[in-house]
């Protein structure tokens, strides 16, 4: 898969820009002396582990892709609006981005996070579950600081959209907490767990984007059904990366979900094909508990689950981009949607 298309990598790193800006100015906004706030701005990819100053070009490399917040504000530009104005919005979507990976990384026991120690790994998981909460509260900094210009109800509807996310995303990553190791799971169970932790923060990047660029309720319940099913999609190329990505371009182990006891798409599936009464469900669950990626990745082959698991990035593909279209943004920021999409569910990695 290439790359996006130059005119939409030169919008990407301007939008980075506005967002970081609005990001460190929530930041800046509190306790100057405390080493909390600088162990944010090292988890965003800003400071080393010696809490230094990073070069532009490892700013990039460490601070993940700002995926969501560019998002947001290009959704904003593409229905109207001031990009610039709404990229409060966008970093209070990546505070609940990264406040959750923060988190997640304590959950997960993950030492590295985008080639680096996490949080937790080098100032401990307490310190590690406040730096995280406290980022959660920079989500509220961020929204006050929206323009002056936006009237009040769109920015009490940005934060009721914001809220809503929240709590998703957070009953999405119990969900799937609670899922692991188990030895059944419906696919309905799997796309709730996965509308929460994933799908709904982007649905809310583009709702709350759109919302602070026009009031054309058609446009922006368009871009939030996009962002929702390109969450979707998302979600499960990752989830046949976790399985079938190649280690050298996700930096994980062949079958990382499989050893972690993850209930991701590929296993879900496999766990319907295959119910525990017959001899290939009782191997696959045997197989799953003793960790044995071997067997589970013959027994997935013998399924047909990589064919299915495609099948379903390609289906939540076409409903986001039909969402799309129906939101009516042939503009320069709407193809930098489209492009952004695209890409990232072509990724490798």
């Amino acid at each position: 898969m290439s790359a996006v298309s130059p005119a939409t990598s030169a919008l990407i790193d301007e939008r980075i820009l506005w967002l970081d800006a609005a990001m460190e100015g929530a930041l800046a906004a509190w306790s100057p002396d405390l080493d909390l706030y600088r162990w944010a701005r090292y988890h965003v990819g800003w400071l080393n582990e010696q809490l230094q100053p990073l070069s532009p070009a490892e700013r990039r490399k460490h601070g993940g892709k700002r995926l969501r917040g560019v998002l947001t504000v290009l959704a904003c530009e593409a229905v109207g609006g001031s990009g610039e104005s709404a990229a409060a919005a966008g970093a209070a979507i990546e505070f609940i981005h990264n406040f959750s990976l923060v988190h997640d990384d304590v959950e997960d026991n993950d030492e590295e996070r985008r080639h680096r120690p996490t949080v937790w790994k080098l100032w401990g998981v307490p310190q590690a579950i406040n730096v995280g909460s406290n980022m959660q509260a920079m989500v509220d900094t961020a929204l006050l600081q929206l323009d002056a210009q936006i009237p009040a109800e769109a920015v009490l509807q940005a934060f009721r959209i914001i809220n809503r996310a929240i709590v998703l995303m957070t009953e999405g990553q119990y969900l799937d907490m609670a899922a692991q190791d188990a030895q059944s799971m419906s696919l309905e169970q799997y796309f709730r767990m996965t509308g929460g932790k994933t799908a709904a923060l982007i649905e809310g990047a583009l709702q709350v984007g759109a919302v602070l660029g026009t009031r054309d309720a058609g446009r922006i319940e368009s871009l939030a059904r996009f962002g929702r099913s390109f969450g979707l999609a998302f979600q499960c190329r990752d989830d046949y990366l976790g399985i079938w990505g190649e280690p050298v371009l996700t930096g994980k182990p062949v079958g990382s979900d499989i050893v972690q006891g993850k209930r991701s798409l590929p296993v879900v599936h496999a766990l319907e094909a295959a119910p525990e009464s017959t001899p290939a469900g009782a191997r696959l669950r045997a197989a799953l508990e003793a960790r044995d990626v071997p067997v589970v990745l013959d027994l997935l082959n013998d399924l047909g689950t990589a064919a299915f698991v495609s099948e379903r990035v390609e289906e939540h593909t076409a409903a986001a981009l039909d969402a799309l279209e129906r939101a009516r943004i042939d503009n320069a920021h709407g193809h930098a949607i489209r492009d952004i999409a695209q890409y990232a569910l072509g990724r490798e990695s």
